[in-house]
């Protein structure tokens, strides 16, 4: 069994393995689904499309959250990728405004439903940092489509109780390590860090990554970005760094609280 999908510590309850030709994705002990699981699994979905296996995703136990997950149409996903999953099925709403059902990235425009989501909520605390994080996760949306030689996902929820809106974007492509090495990127910390800092593969500067670290951080919220055997977290006081098996290609997610303290975008 490999390490789960270990985009953060909230995934540290899910469980990937391959067997018998078929890759197994079991979230049946998780607590709460985050866009981040949604667009994890859906990228896991993928893989194994590309690399000739099977899927299969076991749903989670706790009821509320197995319907939660399908209500954002992660079944669907799965049935379009050829993969099998228990989710129950659930009649959908129309909660435009509130949430991204979870969907494939594979034009730039894919990702404008994301966008002008996180803006729209952002907009009412600061104008500035809302037009920050629209132009920071378009253009992610954007490297996706240009560097990662696959399709990725995208998802987000807002949670009104918790005063917070969380969103991830996610691809099993070739991962920043590949992206970067012409650059320098010696392994996948390196490449993080290369990437957060703005260099791209075109021999200019980027500005989706770092944009939406400084919007983000300075909402009081916090930032994750894994790529390969390597993992960042940030947020407006620390940075916390982690090894070992991480994500295979790429993985982004961000919170920002939709209340409280902004702190205002300074001068790049």
């Amino acid at each position: 069994m490999t390490p789960a999908l270990a985009a953060g510590a909230r995934l540290a309850s899910t469980r990937v393995e391959t067997v018998d030709g078929t890759r197994v994705v079991d979230l049946r002990d998780v607590n709460w689904v985050d866009p981040v699981h949604l667009v994890a699994v859906a990228a896991e979905a993928h893989a194994a499309r590309r690399d000739g296996l099977g899927f299969r995703l076991h749903a989670p136990a706790a009821r509320d959250r197995a319907r939660y997950a399908s209500r954002m149409r992660l079944g669907e996903i799965v049935d379009s990728l050829g993969g099998t999953h228990d989710l129950p099925p659930v009649q959908a709403s129309d909660r435009t405004g509130e949430l991204v059902e979870v969907a494939a990235l594979a034009a730039p425009r894919d990702v404008r439903t994301l966008a002008e989501l996180v803006a729209e909520r952002v907009a009412a605390l600061d104008r500035d940092l809302a037009q920050a994080l629209h132009q920071g996760l378009s253009e992610i949306g954007q490297n996706v489509c240009d560097h990662a030689r696959s399709i990725g996902f995208v998802a987000a929820q807002t949670i009104p109780r918790r005063g917070e809106l969380r969103f991830a974007v996610a691809d099993p492509g070739v991962g920043l390590l590949a992206t970067l090495r012409a650059q320098g990127a010696a392994d996948d910390r390196n490449a993080i860090d290369l990437a957060l800092h703005g260099v791209s593969s075109r021999n200019r500067r980027g500005t989706g990554l770092p944009s939406t670290v400084r919007a983000v951080t300075r909402l009081d919220g916090y930032l994750y970005l894994a790529s390969g055997a390597a993992a960042t977290f940030i947020t407006a006081s620390r940075r916390t760094n982690s090894a070992g098996a991480a994500f295979g290609g790429t993985i982004v997610e961000g919170r920002v609280p939709t209340g409280g303290l902004v702190r205002r975008l300074e001068p790049a």
